[in-house]
């Protein structure tokens, strides 16, 4: 693979940060987080910047080489009850689109690992977590928000927290999640109205600027 490196002669090395659910007498069930945080756990244009940084990104606690990615998305069962899990990793919560995939794969409730000790005492941290909020709305889904020394939480389908922790607290949180069927227009069609709305804009703007450059014409 074009993410593995070499550490020996002949040795080469695929690392990946990936969710994995472990249930005795069952199948070990893996996924690997499919959005890379760039400049952390990708290297963009290695091949043109690695000569030029050298080990920079790597003294400034990123990386030069990158991690492995699964190129679909997953949704964890449970043979104990109807729970199908979605595995999202830290940094891919705060993309809709790509959240509502999980969903599409059957997944009936999110479970968000993060780990948001490297943003310190800010307002990063939180700005996650109200991420996190928009995926539950956008997917009807509730979510189990699991954060290392971040905000852990539940929050149900309508975006709303119902129980939560503070951050860099060293405790557990025990919550019942609800299980929700059914997809949501926005996970049907994801981002196209965005989309759209984009693409209508350029249009207006185009129309516009050939109706100016006209007037401007005849007035010459």
């Amino acid at each position: 693979p074009k993410e593995a490196y070499q550490i020996h002669t002949g040795l080469w090395v695929e690392s990946f940060n990936s969710a994995v659910q472990v249930i005795p007498n069952q199948k070990v069930e893996v996924y690997h987080k499919g959005k890379l945080v760039p400049g952390v756990e990708i290297f963009p244009y290695m091949n043109y910047l690695k000569p030029l940084l050298g080990d920079a990104m790597i003294n400034l606690g990123g990386t030069v080489a990158s991690l492995g990615t699964d190129k679909e998305r997953v949704a964890f069962s449970n043979p104990f009850n109807k729970g199908k899990i979605a595995p999202i990793i830290c940094y891919e919560s705060i993309y809709g689109e790509f959240t509502g995939e999980y969903v599409k794969k059957g997944a009936n409730f999110l479970a968000i690992m993060t780990n948001d000790s490297w943003w310190g005492v800010t307002e990063g941290h939180k700005q996650l977590l109200s991420y996190a909020k928009l995926r539950a709305i956008e997917t009807r889904r509730e979510i189990a928000r699991a954060a290392n020394s971040g905000i852990s939480a539940h929050i149900n389908a309508k975006g709303e927290i119902m129980e939560d922790t503070f951050y860099g607290d060293k405790t557990a949180l025990f919550s019942k999640i609800n299980l929700y069927n059914g997809m949501t227009f926005y996970t049907r069609s994801g981002d196209l109205l965005s989309r759209f709305s984009v693409f209508a804009l350029g249009f207006l703007l185009f129309y516009f600027l050939i109706r100016w450059f006209q007037r401007k014409t005849k007035k010459a």
